[in-house]
């Protein structure tokens, strides 16, 4: 018996120092995802500095896609109208990979680490002697697979720029509508018993406090952080961990688009459109309307 109860309370010791290391490990994962999105926000601002105040937007007028049109090592593709490359696919990953080539932002920067199916992009030129880092167009081939971070939409009618409000998304952990570069639709059904691996549409109540309301709120979460919350950078470049998505210009959800731009109400901003198609309906109605996609 005295051997039982003491090998039992050895093994209640191992876990409570797991446990306390897994604590440990979460606030400094965070600290890392919001030093990666203010390193993000800082090179934004120097690239709109170059730019004519505009953030990183892929040249072109192609449509929005999960994956580039075009080799992302080719060595100089021609976006001019009427250009070879002037009217593909573009992905917003590619938009941010213009801080790779002219902000010297590390590929290792657009990796969350409590994101687990995202790595870093590991390129190396052939033997023969291929481009550099900072001569590519994207993130390899599969692009979504080694970014962590969604973007607010360079592509649509209204690509973020310098002058956005202070209170504007520009980025924040991954839209938890998409995977591995693919949309998540609602489930018919859900119960509270299996958020964690689930989304779904945003409360409408949001001032309860009951755990069923903290549920809703979590499940519209970035995946990330155990769906506590997420890290978003604004537009003046200051990052914050926000516990709800519900987090921009008047309480605009950063995740989802409005209904339209004339007359959205507030549950309209609040809760919003997921997105389920690259086209043009699925964008941001509002130059108010941040909407966070890879």
């Amino acid at each position: 018996m005295t051997v039982i109860i003491t090998v039992a309370l050895l093994f209640g010791a191992l876990g409570v120092v797991m446990l306390r290391e897994k604590e440990a490990r979460r606030p400094a994962a965070g600290a890392i995802c919001r030093t990666n999105l203010t390193g993000l926000g800082t090179a934004m601002a120097i690239y709109a500095n170059d730019y004519a105040d505009r953030f990183p937007q892929l040249p072109g007028t192609g449509p929005w896609a999960k994956q580039l049109g075009f080799s992302y090592d080719l060595t100089t593709p021609d976006f001019s109208p009427g250009g070879a490359q002037s009217d593909v696919g573009r992905t917003v990953t590619a938009s941010w990979y213009l801080l790779v080539r002219y902000a010297d932002v590390s590929p290792k920067a657009f990796v969350c680490p409590q994101d687990g199916q995202r790595r870093a992009f590991d390129y190396s030129p052939t033997k023969t002697k291929g481009p550099d880092l900072v001569e590519l167009w994207d993130f390899g081939p599969d692009p979504y697979k080694h970014v962590s971070y969604a973007m607010h939409l360079p592509y649509g009618q209204y690509p973020a720029d310098r002058s956005r409000p202070a209170s504007f998304a520009v980025a924040a952990e991954m839209n938890p509508w998409m995977k591995e570069g693919d949309f998540v639709p609602p489930p018919a059904s859900i119960t509270v018993d299996d958020w964690k691996g689930k989304v779904s549409f945003l409360p409408r109540y949001w001032d309860q406090g009951t755990p069923w309301e903290k549920w809703e709120i979590q499940r519209a979460n970035a995946f990330a952080h155990e769906r506590e919350g997420q890290n978003v950078l604004f537009g003046d470049s200051h990052v914050s961990f926000e516990k709800a998505s519900d987090c921009g210009v008047r309480n605009d959800n950063i995740y989802t688009y409005w209904s339209s731009e004339d007359g959205a109400q507030e549950d309209d901003r609040r809760i919003g459109t997921n997105p389920t198609a690259r086209d043009k309906d699925n964008d941001a109605k509002s130059k108010d309307d941040s909407f966070l996609v890879i």
